[in-house]
């Protein structure tokens, strides 16, 4: 191969008349001038990994490509002893379309005395994705909040976008009655009360970004969705090496500079600690008998753990000689241990090997 063509081939219908005037089927097309953007690349995770090492493991980490140049080497960040990686990485990158259109995502193994192997990759042609009728360069979401978790994250506004889609299917510029009503195709649409998203009222955008946004989500455009892509080895053509659940946003730089990225990042848990105040204790079986008198008796102490945590056992002293099977402490344990609030989650971290990473 020494190129590639990219072009649209068209059977034109001919006139009945006989005239030599045809038809113009191709209208808006996209201009030939490079157009620079800022290509925002999101990994969340990577499931199923072929396996690398003796162990049956990898520490991997991840390389993005832009052509042929290496953009990022995330070496550093390697992640030890897993199959299922958890990246939540965000990598932010310029480039000019269609020059540099290939956008490759490796996903290497880190070894430390040898040198490191690759996993697997996938592949995107960013220029497919910026020509696209289906507008696949920036997801298209279902709420226009200005700020919060649902922040638009596009650097286009719902109406400038819903004029472009107009203009560029041949349709009439839509008409606003007011900020609730418009009419798209001869068509009307109207934002109620269902359409609202359930988030404060500072957070939410204007009511006609919202309702141009409503109609957007009628067009056949690409949804806001996450990416399960496979992952190949070259050395092993045709058989997928694990999966990796990524998206790709693409923003033109003349159309402003976008909103503050979505933070992917794993979360990361907060340190609690557990305070246990023991006073006494009612109703112990006695099982022993003294040994002189003969009476039942028993020596109680309590003890106690965090299941499956790992930490120490605690104990209290020892109340000795109940005769009635009532003990009394006035003890107190202290039990560290992390907690995800969000996933309502306790985190446990142990080692498979003590001399695991």
């Amino acid at each position: 191969a020494v190129g590639q063509f990219k072009g649209v081939f068209c059977i034109y219908p001919l006139p009945e008349d006989g005239s030599d005037d045809l038809p113009l089927m191709l209208q808006h097309v996209p201009s030939s001038k490079p157009q620079k953007c800022i290509i925002r690349v999101y990994v969340i995770k990577c499931e199923e990994l072929q396996a690398q090492d003796s162990n049956g493991k990898n520490d991997p980490y991840l390389r993005v490509y832009l052509g042929k140049e290496r953009l990022v080497n995330d070496k550093d960040s390697y992640i030890p002893n897993t199959l299922d990686p958890i990246f939540g990485k965000m990598f932010e990158i310029k480039a000019t379309l269609p020059i540099e259109h290939k956008l490759k995502i490796q996903v290497m193994d880190w070894d430390l005395l040898s040198a490191d192997d690759l996993i697997g990759e996938t592949t995107i042609d960013l220029e497919d994705r910026y020509l696209t009728k289906f507008r696949a360069t920036c997801g298209l979401s279902k709420s226009y909040c200005i700020d919060g978790t649902n922040l638009w994250r596009d650097n286009q506004r719902p109406t400038d976008l819903l004029e472009q889609i107009c203009k560029r299917r041949g349709l009439p510029e839509p008409v606003y009655q007011d900020a609730r009503r418009c009419q798209v195709a001869g068509q009307q649409y109207f934002l109620t009360a269902g359409d609202e998203l359930v988030a404060p009222k500072e957070e939410l955008g204007p009511a006609k970004e919202r309702l141009a946004l409503k109609v957007l989500n009628h067009f056949d455009l690409v949804p806001e969705h996450l990416e399960l892509r496979p992952l190949y080895n070259p050395l092993r053509p045709g058989l997928e090496c694990g999966k990796m659940q990524m998206w790709v946003d693409i923003f033109p730089e003349d159309a402003g500079y976008p909103a503050r990225p979505i933070n992917v990042s794993p979360r990361k848990p907060d340190e609690y600690v557990l305070r246990v105040i023991i006073w006494n204790v009612q109703e112990v079986p006695l099982d022993e008998a003294a040994t002189l008198t003969g009476e039942m008796m028993s020596d109680i102490y309590l003890k106690g753990w965090l299941r499956d945590s790992g930490e120490k056992k605690h104990k209290t002293d020892v109340h000795y000689r109940s005769l009635d099977g009532e003990g009394n402490f006035n003890w107190r344990w202290i039990m560290p241990f992390e907690y995800i609030p969000a996933e309502k989650m306790m985190v446990i971290k142990k080692k498979e090997h003590f001399y695991s990473l």
